[in-house]
């Protein structure tokens, strides 16, 4: 997998953001067209329309763009300014810390990118809330998705992550980590066989459950053979 990919399903809100695109690739020239040609529109006036479709058009596109990618090589934040890329021997921990902008909490949290150089790197994607139109936060350059979603998209970079180490590691010529029956120290793509998201792996309620189970077990309600044994059951679902 060299090339970079959402490893989850897109929200309503990057649907949105890309049918938005579309629109404004299509209505954008039109109109610039039709401002250039109507003799009654000041030059300057024309020019500064255009100018502004064009920065339109260049938010749609990144904003379309917003999200987390991975690869082989490493994990990957598209946020409006700015694109982080930091390879997977760098990467320390991804966790749910707290949003913020300009240094100001946003009162959400957002799925953070953790360096080894002590580095933090803010996501787009944030924790919504259920009454997420009643909130007048600013939407512009991130992603407030749903709570499940935002858990099934952290569990997920959390399971690329944790399988991306012993593969690196073997490549750099040091000892691999050895995958233990330990359900604390296995990632929930392992625990279903090796499986990750994408063609032939499993599917977003497999995930949601494995998610679920792994946060029964972190809290003591299951015990390592009973989440063997609920972990066994889906991977037998899933055909694995």
């Amino acid at each position: 997998m060299r090339r970079w990919q959402r490893p989850y399903s897109l929200d309503s809100a990057t649907a949105f953001a890309m049918l938005g695109l579309v629109v404004a690739a299509v209505v954008a020239p039109v109109l610039a067209i039709v401002v250039v040609r109507e003799p009654w529109v000041p030059t300057p006036l024309a020019v500064l329309f255009e100018v502004w479709l064009a920065v339109c058009l260049a938010v749609a596109v990144r904003q379309a763009m917003l999200g987390v990618y991975v690869s082989e090589d490493g994990i990957r934040s598209r946020t409006l300014l700015r694109t982080a890329t930091v390879p997977w021997e760098s990467v320390a921990d991804i966790h749910s810390g707290i949003a913020t902008i300009a240094g100001l909490d946003m009162g959400r949290s957002a799925i953070t990118i953790e360096r080894t150089d002590g580095i933090s790197v803010q996501t787009a994607l944030q924790r919504g809330d259920l009454l997420r139109p009643f909130t007048f936060r600013p939407e512009l350059g991130r992603l407030a998705t749903w709570p499940e979603h935002y858990d099934e998209i952290l569990t997920t970079l959390r399971a690329y992550h944790r399988d991306a180490r012993p593969r690196h590691a073997a490549q750099a010529g040091g000892p691999a980590r050895t995958v233990t029956p330990d359900a604390g120290t296995t990632s929930p793509a392992v625990r279903l066989g090796g499986l990750r998201s994408g063609s032939g792996g499993p599917t977003a309620d497999q995930r949601r459950d494995v998610h679920a189970l792994t946060r029964q077990h972190e809290r003591g309600a299951l015990t390592d053979a009973e989440l063997a044994a609920a972990l066994a059951k889906i991977r037998g679902a899933s055909g694995g």
